[in-house]
């Protein structure tokens, strides 16, 4: 599981075996309870202040997980931070993160609606998705060189440079279906192109991701890797063409039944996904890619979706993902990026992901015929990163592939790219806004 090889570098990262109802696991548990309340309650109290800036809820969770590691919160208060985190708590802590993460990859799953955004003509989509894609990438694993060499500690060149490619490359697809329709934007042919474009990108590093995790899990052997890629293969035909339709059958069944999703059906659903993501987990791939698998195969449910997201969504949204983003903010230390060599590292970092991702998508939002506000719109969409960026670099970290520092300055241009993205779009697609969606509407999408 994500996170699993990397318990040790987490505060806290102990296990215990004391009775459940001993003294021990009574204070494992008020400790646990504490944790809680300071993120959730920093999560709404920093969520409420960058809401009244424009952004979206999603920037103010980030940066809220950033302010309780030691980035802020270790460095005024050490000692209390390292209080909040003792021990104790560590292995339950990351084992929360990395069950929320599974059912995140879920719903993510869910939101990629391929049929309604690549529906009509898709060569533009297409076009801009193997460029934006494309671009960024090379420009990552061309330049990786230079900044594995400024690595604070000694990584696999060859792994750095796929990952590092990969990490240039990510789009926040829920995080756009999220902005537009908050800005009531989502009726418009530059949110039909970036979405769909989005979700082709999306898909395509995910797939790159769990290649290389393969290969870095097995120290680059093809003996090891070959028969894991091979049973991936395996699992995913068995998934697609054996279990997709008699599962879309049963849960179309219970829905016309029932009226909808009732609270007995949940854990069957939970159950499935579990399985899945050990799978892919024993397969030598993070068992968050079976929760993205199983998402994925139900995902044209739109019925069952609407049900999941009234019924189990919020907890996933409210409870698992500010976890999420104070364990990587755990992780996050922008101590760590010292002096002006580090500071022109993390600008550099900066340039190459900004320029080549948003200039890939542009050109190739040009070559399609998009007009020059159009093409900046996409680009800028196309440059926003957020949750998605923060979980492949989460993956980085656990494969051994990113020391701190890099690992800080990566969660810097993944939050920068997610603030600087509403604004953007917002001035750039200005007089477009439709009425039908309320800019107070409740969304079903984050980044």
């Amino acid at each position: 599981m994500l996170g699993s090889t990397v318990v040790a570098q987490l505060p806290g990262a102990s296990a215990s075996s004391d009775s459940a109802v001993g003294a021990g696991a009574e204070e494992i548990t008020l400790h646990l309870l504490y944790q809680l309340i300071v993120i959730l309650l920093a999560t709404r109290l920093v969520t409420g202040v960058v809401r009244r800036l424009g952004q979206t809820d999603v920037s103010g969770e980030i940066l809220a997980g950033l302010l309780l590691g030691p980035s802020l919160l270790g460095a005024l208060f050490p000692d209390f931070m390292h209080g909040l985190f003792p021990p104790s708590t560590g292995t339950i802590f990351t084992g929360l993160a990395q069950i929320g993460l599974i059912f995140l990859m879920f719903q993510i799953g869910l939101e990629f609606e391929f049929k309604r955004h690549l529906d009509g003509n898709s060569r533009p989509i297409v076009v801009i998705s193997l460029i934006g894609l494309g671009v960024p990438f090379a420009m990552g694993y061309l330049s990786a060189p230079w900044f594995h060499a400024r690595l604070s500690e000694p990584v696999p060149l060859f792994g750095f440079q796929l990952f590092f490619a990969v990490a240039m490359s990510i789009t926040a697809i829920p995080i756009l279906g999220r902005i537009f329709m908050e800005l009531g934007l989502s009726h418009t042919r530059t949110a039909a192109l970036t979405i769909g474009a989005a979700a082709i990108d999306d898909v395509s590093g995910w797939i790159i991701l769990g290649a290389i995790s393969l290969l870095v899990k097995g120290a680059f052997s093809w003996g090891w890797a070959v028969p894991r890629v091979i049973g991936l293969a395996g699992y995913l035909t068995l998934v697609f063409l054996g279990i997709r339709k008699p599962l879309r059958r049963a849960i179309a069944d219970h829905l016309a039944r029932h009226g909808g999703m009732r609270l007995t059906f949940v854990p069957y659903v939970v159950i499935l996904l579990f399985a899945s993501a050990a799978i892919t987990s024993n397969l030598g791939v993070f068992a968050i890619i079976g929760g993205f698998v199983i998402g994925v195969t139900v995902h044209d449910d739109r019925h069952f979706v609407e049900e999941w997201r009234r019924r189990v969504s919020p907890i996933v949204w409210a409870f698992f993902l500010p976890i999420f983003f104070a364990y990587t903010g755990l992780r996050t230390d922008v101590g760590t990026i010292q002096g002006w060599p580090g500071l022109a590292t993390l600008l550099l970092i900066l340039t190459v992901a900004f320029v080549s991702k948003f200039g890939g998508a542009f050109v190739a939002a040009r070559l399609v015929g998009e007009g020059h506000r159009s093409a900046l719109t996409i680009g800028v969409c196309m440059n926003t990163r957020g949750l998605m960026e923060l979980i492949v670099l989460n993956i980085g970290k656990d494969l051994g592939l990113l020391p701190t520092d890099i690992f800080s300055m990566l969660v810097i241009m993944a939050l920068v790219s997610t603030f600087i993205a509403t604004p953007l779009i917002r001035w750039l697609m200005k007089g477009q806004e439709s009425r039908a969606t309320a800019l107070g509407e409740p969304a079903t999408a984050r980044g």
